[in-house]
């Protein structure tokens, strides 16, 4: 049987800008490909950041975000930890069939096992966050 898989950590920050979103894409893949996670996870976790880092930056007036990534043997969680003053409690949204956005969260609820947001525990703002279940053959 082989040994348990170790709990990993990763944690980096990027400006609260909309270049800052493909950032955080790449160093999430970067983190995640050190860490051999499978392929399906690693794209499924990259328009999980993408949503999640892209509502802070057009939502939340925040100069930075940081991004927490927690792997253990069965999941990985992913947080976005922004500076916004909004209200808690997220909820996708319905949009129009013609409309080009407004479905990120939808989509967020679709491919994570869970996911929500609470207070950041330090600063100001919150920290929305989802998580993944991993394969155990992984």
């Amino acid at each position: 049987m082989p040994a348990p898989r170790p709990r990993q950590r990763a944690e980096f920050e990027v400006p609260a800008q909309r270049s800052s979103v493909c950032v955080a894409r790449r160093l999430l893949a970067e983190w995640l490909n050190r860490w051999h996670c499978p392929r399906d996870t690693v794209e499924t976790a990259q328009l999980v950041i993408s949503e999640f880092a892209t509502n802070a930056v057009l939502h939340t007036g925040s100069d930075r975000i940081v991004c927490r990534l927690q792997q253990s043997e069965r999941w990985l969680r992913i947080e976005v930890h922004d500076q916004g003053t909004g209200t808690l409690g997220l909820t996708p949204r319905s949009a129009d069939t013609e409309a080009t956005n407004g479905r990120g969260l939808q989509l967020v609820d679709a491919l994570t096992d869970s996911w929500g947001d609470v207070p950041a525990s330090r600063t100001r703002g919150r920290v929305v966050w989802a998580e993944l279940r991993l394969n155990s053959g992984s």
